[in-house]
C-alpha cells in the first residue's frame, strides 16, 4: 500500500500534535500545511524534524486542496471555521479528521455526515478519550448492565483557564471564531464522554450561563432530560483554582463514578464496591484515522458522536438565551 499523503489545516497546538503523530508513522506522511499565520507554519515544520522539512505552506485551504494530491486532511482550526473546511475537504474526496467540536451547529453536523456518506470517505472526530481504557471500560460495563438502566447523571468539569477566554487573549475568546467558551471547548470532551459511555440521547435542556465579564460562557449549569426519561445536572467552570472532573451515573442497579484522575468506581446494590481493572491506552485519534483510511480499524469517534454533542450544545445556548427549557434538535 502506498504512503498516505496528509495535509494539516491549522498549525496550532492540536494541529502540531496530530502532525507529529502522523510523521512518526511509516505508512503516512505530512506533505503540506495550511494556516493564516506563516510563523505558525514555520514553527510547526521545524518541530517535525528533518524528515518533514520542505513541506508546502498555504495561506488558504482551497489552495492546498487544489495544489496537492492528498489522501486525507486534519482540520484543527478555530471551531466556526470547520463548517466550510470540512465540507470543502469531503467534496474534494478527502478523508477528514476534525478537531472537537466537530461543528458548532446541528445543521452543519448533519451536513458533514451526509457529505462523508455520499463521498464514501472517513470522517472522524478527534475525541482522544475513545481510545483510553478507563472510558472504554465504563462504556462496556454500562452496556453490559453493570448498574442497570441509567436514570440520573451528575457531571462537573472545573478548570483554571479563565485567561484564554478573557477578551483579546486568544481566538477562543472571540465567539465569531470559537462559537462559545468553556462549554463549547472543554465541555465538548465532557459532553461526548457522558453521551458516549451511557448511550443516552438528550431530549431537552434548561441552561444558565454567566460570561463573567467575557464575551463567551465561563460558568454554565444545565438541567437535562434524556429520551429514555433519565435526567441530569451538568456543570462547567473555568474559574476553579484546581482541575476537577467527575462523572457519576446512578442506575437502577447501582452507581458508577470516574474522572480524569480518579479510577473507575462501581457499586452495585448489595455488593462490595469494585474498582474494575481497565485496559491500557488505545489508539490516539491520528493513528486511528490512518488505520481507518486503510480499512484496518473502525473509526473510534465517528461523526454521530460529534452530532450528539452539538445537539446538546446548541440547545443549551438557545435555552440560556431564551430563559426557558429548549428541545434538542
Amino acid at each position: 500500500m502506498s504512503t498516505l499523503q496528509i495535509g494539516i489545516a491549522g498549525a496550532g497546538g492540536m494541529g502540531g500534535h496530530h502532525a507529529r503523530m502522523i510523521s512518526a508513522r511509516e505508512d503516512a506522511r505530512v506533505v503540506s500545511l495550511f494556516d493564516t499565520d506563516p510563523v505558525a507554519m514555520n514553527r510547526l515544520e521545524k518541530s517535525l524534524g528533518t524528515a518533514a522539512q520542505g513541506l508546502n505552506h498555504y495561506g488558504s485551504l482551497e489552495a492546498m486542496i487544489d495544489s496537492e494530491e492528498l489522501d486525507g486532511i486534519v482540520i484543527a482550526t478555530p471551531h466556526t471555521r470547520h463548517a466550510d473546511q470540512v465540507r470543502a475537504s469531503l467534496e474534494a474526496g478527502l478523508h477528514v479528521l476534525v478537531e472537537k467540536p466537530m461543528a458548532t451547529t446541528t445543521r452543519d453536523a448533519r451536513d458533514f455526515i451526509a457529505y462523508s456518506e455520499r463521498a464514501g470517505k472517513v470522517l472522524a472526530v478527534a475525541y482522544q478519550r475513545h481510545g483510553e481504557g478507563k472510558f472504554i471500560k465504563a462504556r462496556q460495563m454500562i452496556g453490559d448492565g453493570a448498574i442497570g438502566d441509567v436514570r440520573l447523571v451528575h457531571v462537573i468539569i472545573a478548570q483554571d483557564c479563565l485567561g484564554i477566554f478573557s477578551p483579546g487573549a486568544s481566538w477562543r475568546a472571540d465567539p465569531e471564531l470559537s462559537g462559545g467558551g468553556h462549554f463549547m471547548d472543554t465541555g465538548s470532551h465532557i459532553n461526548d464522554i457522558l453521551l458516549w459511555t451511557t448511550g443516552l440521547e438528550p431530549k431537552s435542556v434548561h441552561a444558565f450561563i454567566n460570561p463573567e465579564g467575557t464575551l463567551v460562557d465561563v460558568n454554565t449549569a444545565i438541567s437535562v432530560e434524556f429520551t429514555n426519561g433519565a435526567v441530569g445536572n451538568l456543570s462547567y467552570t473555568s474559574l476553579s483554582p484546581e482541575w476537577r472532573e467527575e462523572f457519576t451515573f446512578y442506575g437502577t442497579e447501582g452507581v458508577m463514578r470516574f474522572g480524569a484522575s480518579e479510577p473507575l468506581f462501581v457499586h452495585r446494590k448489595g455488593e462490595d464496591i469494585r474498582l474494575p481493572k481497565t485496559p491500557g491506552r488505545g489508539k490516539p485519534p491520528a493513528d486511528n484515522f490512518i488505520e481507518a483510511i486503510q480499512g484496518e480499524a473502525d473509526v473510534q469517534a465517528p461523526p454521530i458522536c460529534g452530532l450528539r454533542v452539538v445537539q446538546l450544545t446548541e440547545a443549551a445556548y438557545k435555552s440560556a438565551a431564551s430563559g426557558k427549557p429548549e428541545a434538542v434538535g
